[in-house]
């Protein structure tokens, strides 16, 4: 088994992205869902940072 330090050294830093909301499937009421919220979040006059997730082939 390979420790943290060992990937760490191997491979690099990960990198690493925070979102508000995470959608899993990107068809069509993943992406509804999507733009519905950041509609919503414009109305309210705040930022909400959305992520649609698609498996890929």
């Amino acid at each position: 088994m390979t420790s943290a330090q060992e990937l760490l050294q191997q491979y690099g830093p990960r990198e690493a992205m925070e979102y508000d909301v995470v959608i899993v499937g990107g068809g069509p009421a993943g992406l509804s869902a999507a733009i519905r919220l950041k509609q919503l979040a414009v109305q309210s006059g705040k930022e909400v940072g959305v992520c649609v997730l698609e498996k890929g082939s």
